[in-house]
């Protein structure tokens, strides 16, 4: 029995994220890898206009360069699900995990509606690493200290959870960069889904996704009356009640 580790690239909007990467990786028991496949959407790539929405467009020499080491194959999105749904049934695959899976899932059940193919995900449990890695990684206190040393913060002040910075943890390689791109991402999730199973994870167990990690910290404030300065402090936390605004310091 086995387990894939998925990861998808898209171009589009969140509403519609036509793939352009669909990667996945094969893993033992033992953590082994078993087969690696790393697909680039024929549909999607040849839509010029659709793949300069990409959010990673500058990336595309870079699928050049891996198609023609041939470490990278085109092919229409159809035979990639019908390869994918071969994988499952030849290594006898037990779940797939992916990292913040409801995207992927969501990307895999968008394209396979669009291009009229059969889901291979519907036989199949999809597991998200992310919720593994806030139960037994990021929701630490050393986790927690590691980002405040090399300010691993997200844009809104709180605790960065992304894989990379997650990636960043396990191997104290703080200059690490995500590639961005399936397979690759693919080798590092699976690292992190491997971690969590080393510090008491239960296999193909639901565990519950921690959405915002919170940081306390502190933002500055003024109170005016009449244009003077009645008060200036730092508050952690405001809330408003009945046109009232209170601010926990």
């Amino acid at each position: 029995m086995s387990r894939i580790v998925l990861d998808t690239e898209t171009a589009g909007s969140l509403n519609k994220p036509f793939a352009y990467d669909v990667s996945y990786k094969v893993i033992g028991d033992d953590g082994d890898s078993l087969a690696e496949k790393h697909f680039v959407v024929e549909q999607a790539w040849h839509n010029l206009p659709l793949f300069e929405s990409a959010y990673y467009k500058e990336k595309r020499p870079k699928y050049v360069a891996l198609m023609r080491a041939r470490k990278a194959e085109m092919k229409k999105y159809g035979h990639i699900m019908q390869e994918l749904k071969r994988d499952i049934k030849k290594y006898d695959v037990k779940a797939v995990y992916a990292y913040n899976s409801d995207f992927d899932d969501n990307v895999i059940n968008f394209n396979c509606d669009w291009y009229k193919c059969e889901n291979p995900l519907d036989n199949v449990p999809v597991f998200d690493i992310m919720g593994y890695a806030g139960q037994f990684i990021t929701n630490t206190p050393e986790y927690k200290a590691f980002c405040e040393q090399h300010s691993f913060f997200t844009e809104s002040g709180n605790y960065s959870q992304t894989a990379e910075t997650v990636f960043r943890y396990i191997t104290g390689n703080v200059d690490f960069e995500e590639a961005h791109m399936g397979l690759m991402d693919c080798n590092i999730e699976t690292e992190i889904l491997l971690a969590c199973f080393d510090l008491g994870a239960v296999p193909e167990t639901e565990y519950q996704k921690v959405r915002i990690l919170e940081r306390p910290h502190k933002t500055p404030y003024m109170i005016k009356i009449n244009g003077k300065v009645f008060y200036q402090g730092e508050y952690l936390k405001k809330t408003q009640r009945n046109n009232v605004w209170y601010f926990t310091e």
